[in-house]
């Protein structure tokens, strides 16, 4: 199902509990981390609510889906906000469903329709409601009609709880002694649906493990080259672009930047396509460097990386011919590299001529 077919009384819903969740701005007391959960009355999975616009710039909501995405927001919090900067596929990978106000500017073409056929008008600054749906391995997207009931209700359950928060900030603990606090429908007296509050154990997720492929051919080759000392810095990234038509929910676009430390020469980038799963994406990385070094003759003595993704992929790939991967904090010279190849893509030259 897509957003057309959802009715305009689930899209004229979920508008009005925006609206109120504006009027009511409880990003000035409630703290992103402040996160508390929603049962889904249908399906019974969790999604966790965060409010931003506590320091006073994009004020949104955000539903996070799921325990998984919980941890992966979690451990956002003690990332480093430059590092966020430059990767912010880091939040855009975690499954979410979003409630934000923007300026009229940044709506889409569709989500100005949208405004206009449910005879709604909104006037200044961070003053427009949109609502996007996030998919690990796509760029963001309108809602369906499930996530736009969710949604709702996860935006009408916020309503409820930031005020309890604001009178009494114990009510959400959110620690393993104390765990998670959720919202979970129940059936009250009479016959009647209602709402209660429970206290939830959320353990930790397993995450998916990541099947590495790469053409021993490849190693062979590379074994017989001459190692000359050569050091490559490398770098895998969402890309500011994606593939799609305006009609389907645009795929993102990932690069694996490769630059040569010595010459400071651009060895690599090479666009990588998610076709299912981010992990088996993930795992086709070793697989198109040792294909890119072959293909240049490079046997390199060492690769320096600058994220635990690449850290934990590559190695395996690279044991047999002796090279060393290398975590390090910051690479200078790639993110120069980096920062050109996307300034010329922006306007409109070469970006490797």
């Amino acid at each position: 199902m897509n957003s057309h077919q959802a009715s305009q009384a689930d899209w004229g819903r979920l508008f009005e509990a925006a609206i109120r969740i504006k009027q009511m701005a409880p990003w000035e007391w409630v703290d992103e981390a402040d996160v508390f959960g929603v049962q889904d009355p249908e399906t019974g999975e969790i999604g966790f609510v965060s409010v931003m616009g506590a320091l006073g710039e994009h004020t949104a909501v955000s539903v996070y889906l799921g325990a998984t995405a919980l941890a992966k927001f979690m451990y956002l919090q003690e990332v480093p906000p430059e590092l966020l900067l430059e990767y912010p596929e880091m939040l855009l990978e975690i499954p979410q469903l979003q409630a934000s106000f923007e300026d009229r500017g940044v709506l889409d073409d569709w989500d100005r329709q949208l405004i206009r056929n449910l005879g709604l008008k909104f006037r200044g600054r961070n003053a427009w409601p949109r609502f996007q749906s996030f998919r690990p391995g796509f760029m963001p997207w309108r809602l369906a009609p499930d996530e736009i009931r969710f949604l709702t209700l996860a935006l009408e359950q916020l309503e409820q709880v930031a005020p309890r928060v604001r009178a009494d900030r114990s009510l959400l603990p959110n620690d393993e002694a104390g765990g998670f606090f959720v919202r979970s429908p129940c059936t009250q007296q009479e016959g009647a649906e209602g709402w209660e509050d429970r206290y939830i154990q959320i353990p930790p997720p397993e995450f998916p493990p990541v099947s590495l492929y790469w053409d021993p051919t490849d190693v062979k080759r590379l074994k017989r080259a001459a190692g000359r000392g050569e050091i490559i810095e490398l770098d895998f990234f969402q890309f500011p672009g994606c593939f799609g038509n305006k009609a389907e929910r645009p795929v993102s676009a990932y690069v694996l930047f490769a630059v040569h430390a010595q010459s400071n020469m651009i060895l690599c980038a090479e666009f990588i396509q998610i076709k299912d799963t981010l992990e088996n994406m993930w795992g086709q990385i070793p697989g198109v460097l040792l294909s890119r070094l072959v293909q240049a003759e490079m046997r390199p003595k060492e690769i320096r990386v600058q994220s635990n993704l690449l850290f934990n992929v590559l190695p395996p790939a690279f044991q047999e011919l002796g090279t060393k991967v290398v975590l390090k904090p910051s690479l200078k010279k790639l993110r120069a590299a980096k920062r050109e190849m996307l300034a010329a893509l922006e306007f409109g030259r070469p970006p490797f001529s």
